[in-house]
């Protein structure tokens, strides 16, 4: 009885079309972003994963050879790219800490009701007072609204600064293995 009158408490508080559809949008094209970093970054992973893969083999089966002609250092450089690539890109597909509780910045509004992360603990009853509390008039709901985004916004900032560390690992890892294998052909 006591969530149905909850529900029609919920059902009173209505936003504007335009609000409503700028956050939809706004919050589609952060979600659509952030799978753009993970995907970017499974990529990363993945491929670094498979030339460790296909390198141990035929290290292992040649170390006599590597060793003779110094071609281990190439090799360590090849194998620390790889290895920190697949470290950033698991740092981007890792989960946000979301044991915190967001709290708003403004202390007179409650922490926001539509992050998961500050009501996933509450049984049903308590989670439909909060909600009904981050309802109570539209300022709020904008409000909950614009600190949702802002931090999925920061989020995705975290993500894509680490995916383009990664990137640049990865490219210059690469880069100096090629240089390094060169340079040890030509003096030994």
């Amino acid at each position: 009885m006591e969530i149905k009158k909850q529900k029609s408490k919920l059902s009173k508080h209505k936003l504007a079309r335009e609000t409503i559809n700028v956050f939809r949008t706004t919050q589609r094209n952060n979600i659509d972003l952030t799978g753009i970093a993970d995907n970017k970054a499974n990529v990363l992973l993945s491929v670094n994963a498979i030339m460790l893969t296909f390198i141990i083999p035929l290290v292992l089966g040649n170390i006599d050879y590597i060793v003779e002609k110094h071609i281990y250092i190439p090799l360590i450089v090849f194998a620390a790219t790889c290895f920190t690539t697949i470290y950033m890109a698991a740092q981007v597909l890792k989960p946000s800490d979301f044991d915190k509780k967001r709290h708003s910045l403004d202390p007179n509004i409650k922490s926001s009701p539509f992050f998961f992360g500050n009501f996933y603990k509450m049984d049903v009853e308590e989670y439909y007072d909060f909600l009904t509390d981050g309802l109570a008039n539209e300022n709020f709901v904008k409000a909950h609204l614009a600190q949702d985004l802002y931090y999925i916004g920061r989020r995705l900032g975290k993500k894509m600064a680490n995916i383009r560390v990664a990137f640049n690992i990865f490219i210059g890892g690469i880069f100096l293995t090629l240089i390094t294998t060169i340079i040890v052909l030509i003096l030994f």
